[in-house]
């Protein structure tokens, strides 16, 4: 038989301060493939230190180990893995087999990180624990077994992978005499079966059932001695011997992507359902303030947007002001006339870029046909491009032309929403006031909303009913000291220096005006847009709030990872004996953080449009949902659980496997 494990001068030093302790100090050992030995010794005496060495869970602080002809000091974290998982099997004196797994999905755990896929690897360990005697239990997790049924698991386990060189600590430690006779039994005829077995015990009389017995004392081996031939152990019931005929592994040596996945989200998330519930509240909420405050913002902008569509884009206002009692005197003393058609024509003359203007008064008339009196209508004198001004436009008959306007012409032009109140229609004739009017257009229906910007007032232009200025000017009433016009509206072909324009327009119009201050320029495009900048800041605030919710959270996912990694202590250290390198330790718990935090923004995005819809529904807010912005939120909270989660993660990949399993 050739050699599978070489020791020469093997040391094993631990520094506690100033004191150091010499665990094994110069062990030379060589075990032949096939043999089963006993490395026996009292407590303390260097037993498990040269278990975990022999296992390539710890390195030797000096001296040369060679397993299969690979010299083990040469090996990286990869490599030892590697090796942990396809050459040696780990049988514990405590079991360490994982609660929340069954009794299939503790043997396959070499094989996950052996990368078999899901179905081959269920039928391997279902064989190799059916054969062990536990077949009824395949279902059942740890602790609805039995102290020997447990051990079996474990032996199951660490023969899954067909490792060369099974490893056991204390393997009847914890059971009663007859079991521990029937896993001693069990051993033999594994050993009779090919695999190399090393038994670690205190007990003598369990070591003299090994074919060699090494003893150890004080990190010296003081004997090494053959025991004496023992009878063959009859074959068992169960045929444990015969999973020498489960096929090695085919896998390529690294866990899949979809057992980290599933690893993280049952082992880790759903095992502590609360607690994980909990943890993702900070998240949930910083992304549903996000999402509930940018939509109806973005709701808000909408409704502005539409609101400044009614008055027409890239306009430039010029308003009578409303004013009264002595102040209305001074100015007309001043300027009688208020604002006028000869202003529009002045800014006709002097203002560049000009694509459209148009200009009206309001009438206080009551608008009728036959008994039907349309409530609330407006009758308005225009003159000009009031279409193209306003992007409003007739659906039946014919505008106002300039040619009505200068033959006082007895026509209007309906808002859709007085046609229908009067059922009128082209060619009708309808009375304004005292005067009787022919209908020759109607207008198409126009969106309206209220204005909620300040400075910026709206008319529903629905209930609107159009006439020529001068026949408004010729048959109608004019009010002492009153303003000629309303207002004028220049409609400008780009929004680019619509600000400076207006400059201009109010030096022009205060010209006409001699100076009088009885007029108003606005520019609605720039009051949406500090209207907008002014939510901006509110905005501002409501982020800020925000990601302080989401540093919360992600410090929330932090503590619990922490506190994840120490009460999984001993769970890492099963799947670093099995295979487990740190980069999948790494990944098994950065996923967990991710997918909390992904699971918190998907259900803070959630809670956030279901907040947002409520007050829609509630205070009749206009909301609008970006899918950009649901995406970004998503991403961040997801970016959140990566940042934070990544010292658990790294943690947990450091820790000391040796260390893991005494916990």
């Amino acid at each position: 038989m050739g050699t599978l494990i070489e020791l020469r001068g093997i040391s094993r030093i631990y520094r506690m301060g100033d004191t150091e302790v010499r665990a094994l100090d110069g062990v030379d050992l060589c075990i032949a493939e096939g043999e089963f030995i006993a490395i026996v010794g009292p407590s303390g005496s260097g037993k498990s230190t040269l278990m975990y060495l022999l296992g390539c869970l710890d390195r030797p602080t000096g001296g040369t180990y060679s397993l299969g002809g690979t010299d083990v000091a040469s090996l990286d974290d990869a490599g030892l893995s590697r090796l942990r998982n396809r050459e040696i099997g780990y049988i514990f004196q405590s079991f360490n087999l994982l609660p929340d797994l069954t009794v299939v999905e503790n043997v396959a755990l070499g094989l996950v990180y052996a990368g078999e896929d899901a179905e081959r690897r269920r039928a391997t360990a279902t064989a190799i624990a059916t054969r062990f005697g536990l077949g009824s239990r395949l279902g059942h997790t740890p602790m609805e077994l039995s102290g020997g049924q447990m051990q079996r698991v474990a032996i199951a386990r660490g023969l899954a992978c067909r490792p060369r060189l099974i490893l056991a600590d204390e393997p009847t430690g914890n059971l009663d005499t007859r079991t521990g006779a029937e896993i001693m039994a069990m051993f033999r005829r594994l050993n009779a079966a090919g695999h190399t077995v090393v038994l670690v015990t205190h007990d003598p009389g369990v070591a003299a059932q090994a074919d060699r017995a090494v003893r150890i004392v004080d990190g010296r081996i003081v004997s090494d001695e053959r025991n004496p031939p023992r009878e063959a152990v009859p074959p068992a019931e169960s045929q444990e011997a015969e999973v020498v005929d489960v096929p090695k592994p085919v896998g390529d040596g690294a866990i899949r992507p979809a057992d980290t996945l599933r690893i993280a989200v049952h082992e880790g998330l759903l095992a502590h359902k609360m607690r994980s519930a909990l943890t993702m509240l900070g998240i949930v909420f910083g992304i549903a303030a996000v999402i509930a405050m940018t939509a109806i913002t973005e709701g808000g902008k909408q409704r502005q947007l539409e609101q400044i569509r009614q008055i027409g884009m890239n306009a430039i206002q010029v308003r009578s002001l409303a004013l009264d009692g002595s102040r209305l005197l001074a100015q007309r003393r001043t300027n009688p006339d208020g604002v006028t058609p000869d202003d529009l024509g002045a800014l006709r003359r002097h203002v560049d870029g000009i694509e459209a203007a148009a200009a009206w008064k309001a009438l206080k008339a009551e608008v009728r046909l036959g008994d039907r009196v349309a409530e609330d209508a407006t009758p308005q004198g225009v003159t000009g491009d009031l279409q193209r001004v306003l992007d409003f436009h007739v659906a039946q008959g014919r505008f106002l032309t300039a040619e009505d306007d200068e033959a006082r012409a007895r026509v209007c032009v309906l808002g859709s929403a007085v046609a229908e109140e009067l059922e009128a229609e082209p060619g009708t004739a309808i009375t304004v006031g005292d005067q009787l009017m022919t209908v020759v257009g109607v207008m198409g229906r126009k969106a309206y909303a209220a204005s909620d910007i300040s400075d910026i007032s709206i008319a529903d232009r629905n209930r609107d009913v159009y006439i020529p200025y001068g026949t408004l000017r010729a048959y109608y009433r004019k009010l002492p000291r009153d303003s000629q016009l309303d207002a004028i509206a220049l409609r400008m072909a780009s929004d680019e220096g619509l600000v400076e324009r207006s400059h201009l327009v109010r030096r022009i119009v205060s010209d006409q005006h001699r100076g009088a201050e009885d007029f108003a320029v606005s520019v609605p495009l720039e009051v949406l847009r500090q209207a907008q900048a002014t939510r901006e800041v509110f905005n501002l605030l409501i982020i800020v709030i925000a990601a302080i919710s989401l540093i919360v959270g992600g410090i929330g996912i932090m503590n619990i990872m922490l506190a994840t990694v120490t009460e999984r202590t001993r769970e890492i250290g099963i799947r670093r004996a099995v295979g487990a390198g740190q980069r999948t330790v790494l990944a098994q718990f950065l996923v967990e953080a991710s997918l909390l935090s992904l699971t918190g923004g998907v259900i803070g995005l959630l809670a956030g449009v279901a907040g947002a819809l409520a007050v829609q529904a509630v205070f009749g807010f206009a909301v609008a949902f970006s899918p950009l912005i649901a995406v970004l939120a998503v991403c961040v909270s997801v970016g959140i659980g990566i940042v934070f989660g990544l010292f658990p993660a790294w943690k947990a990949a450091r820790m000391d496997p040796v260390e893991a399993l005494r916990t």
